[in-house]
């Protein structure tokens, strides 16, 4: 085994997994993804499962660095969170429909804590709920963890700049609009269409066309990431690392192979870590029965690379 800021530190736990009733075209998202992940990873001898670690809800104390106690009050009654989420009013929720959110965001404020303190790489099968903002959730996100563990580590001194590299298919609307007026955080996420319009020095959006291929998005990727990590310089950095640009995905419209992704994947974790720069990963959206092949690619290759 390498060196502790070498390895990979795997956050994963039952509760991210509850399977709601979603309307529409939501019906496609994978809520087994990331124990399909766990299991294709342990399946194929890569790794055992107490290699995943398993870390607390996110406590009430973290929420409020972002949230507004009015906000999470209401996220406390199932029938106001269904409808925040568009969920099917019908079904009767109970307080499980909030747990996943709790439970995967305390995986990626354990992985961010842990990346910062070994310098190394955390990596949380979930979370990623980009578009979550201070009082409001949007696009299945209730709950920014992103910006929370942010908030968390700038707060306890681990870190000063955050740079947050979004390649969801996605506009990380959410975590731009949380960190707006605070240069101290970056944000650059490369989409399909913008879904906010910021005036910050800080922040990048760049737009790609409906029917984008590997070429050009890696290009895209290739210009930007290192550009930004050269010029904002940070001291920690979040990668959220969205499966929905695949072209077998339900609701996207790119048509970025699954070894693109898996470039793109290798190019952005070799970017930071050149640079002996700490690094979180989650895994945000993908739609369809083969998104969850997307993130298993990533982790079986990082796994690789400590044999």
């Amino acid at each position: 085994m390498k060196p502790a800021e070498q390895t990979t530190r795997l956050f994963f736990r039952e509760e991210y997994v509850y399977d709601v009733i979603e309307l529409a075209s939501r019906r496609t998202f994978d809520v087994e993804r990331g124990r399909r992940v766990r299991d294709a990873i342990v399946a194929a001898g890569l790794a055992t499962t107490d290699r995943f670690l398993a870390a607390p809800p996110v406590s009430r104390e973290q929420l409020r660095l972002v949230h507004s106690d009015a906000y999470l009050d209401s996220l406390g009654d199932p029938a106001v969170l269904a409808k925040l989420l568009l969920l099917d009013p019908t079904h009767p929720w109970d307080d499980r429909l909030l747990q996943p959110f709790l439970y995967a965001t305390g995986g990626t404020v354990a992985a961010a804590r842990m990346a910062a303190a070994e310098r190394g790489l955390g990596f949380n099968l979930g979370g990623g709920y980009h578009h979550a903002q201070v009082d409001k959730a949007e696009g299945f996100c209730a709950i920014a963890d992103v910006a929370i563990a942010i908030r968390l580590l700038q707060g306890t001194g681990g870190i000063e700049r955050a740079l947050i590299v979004d390649l969801d298919y996605h506009h990380g609307n959410g975590n731009a609009e949380i960190f707006s007026a605070d240069e101290s955080v970056f944000t650059l996420s490369i989409h399909a269409n913008n879904w906010c319009w910021l005036a910050k020095r800080n922040n990048l959006d760049i737009e790609l066309p409906a029917g984008t291929g590997d070429d050009s998005y890696l290009a895209a990727v290739r210009e930007h990431v290192p550009a930004v990590l050269e010029s904002f310089r940070p001291d920690f950095v979040v990668y959220i690392a969205g499966a929905d640009p695949f072209r077998e995905d339900m609701l996207g419209d790119f048509a970025i192979s699954e070894a693109a992704l898996l470039a793109r994947d290798q190019f952005v974790t070799d970017a930071v870590r050149g640079r002996s720069l700490p690094l979180l990963v989650v895994t945000a959206g993908g739609y369809g029965p083969t998104s969850w092949r997307i993130p298993y690619n990533f982790v079986a290759w990082l796994l690789g690379k400590e044999g």
